[in-house]
């Protein structure tokens, strides 16, 4: 092979290389999203301890590591409800998931107050604490009713109440080299601009290297 066709091929497979390293920062996103809406009631709240209006418990899957490397897990949610109490009362009720909680109070005398509640939240999870086969939860939507100060007996009662909870996987498939500093799910995932962009530059380095190669044959 002459020295023109050595050089092309060098620039030939360095631009298939170039191709190939952005190749190995590929990425999936598996995504399972659960929605709760939950209700509760008590007419004859009879003391000030604190009540539970209800509990639910989110539950996901378990990243399965047949699927590749779990690169980031990302848990996001956004719940929004109301509550009714009813009586001459003082007091507060607390809507509350994973790291956020909403605290509404009423002082009434006699009659009824509407409370309104909205939560909403992230929290990255550690990619080692949900790999495996089985389930896992980060805990329970709940809401809590505490009578402080009033005369017995009383009553709530819950309104339209959503809850709606999203967990995403970020992750390498099986050969595939993991992004070992992915900023968001799905990042590392080129989009079809960039990746023309790149096709783009690497075609006009591999024209440029046969150019020169070109160049230094005729002299």
């Amino acid at each position: 092979m002459n020295r023109m066709g050595r050089d092309m091929a060098t620039g030939w497979i360095a631009a298939g290389l170039v191709i190939l390293a952005c190749g190995s920062a590929r990425a999936d996103i598996i995504t399972q999203s659960v929605t709760e809406t939950p209700s509760g009631s008590n007419s004859n709240v009879t003391n000030s301890k604190v009540l539970g209006v209800f509990s639910v418990t989110p539950t996901f899957n378990e990243f399965d590591p047949s699927l590749g490397t779990l690169i980031s897990a990302t848990l996001t949610w956004n719940a929004t409800g109301s509550l009714t109490v009813t009586g001459n009362n003082e007091g507060q009720a607390i809507l509350s998931y994973d790291t956020s909680n909403d605290t509404e109070s009423w002082n009434i005398y006699g009659g009824s107050t509407v409370l309104d509640f909205s939560i909403s939240g992230t929290d990255h999870l550690s990619p080692a604490s949900v790999t495996g086969t089985g389930t896992f939860n980060a805990g329970a939507f709940a809401e809590t009713y505490q009578l402080q100060e009033g005369f017995f007996p009383d009553t709530f009662t819950t309104g339209a109440t959503k809850g709606t909870f999203t967990l995403t996987y970020d992750y390498a498939p099986p050969g595939v080299n993991p992004d070992p500093s992915p900023q968001t799910p799905g990042s590392t995932v080129p989009e079809v601009s960039s990746v023309s962009y790149l096709f783009t530059t690497v075609l006009l380095l591999g024209l440029a290297l046969a150019s020169r190669a070109r160049r230094s044959a005729q002299g």
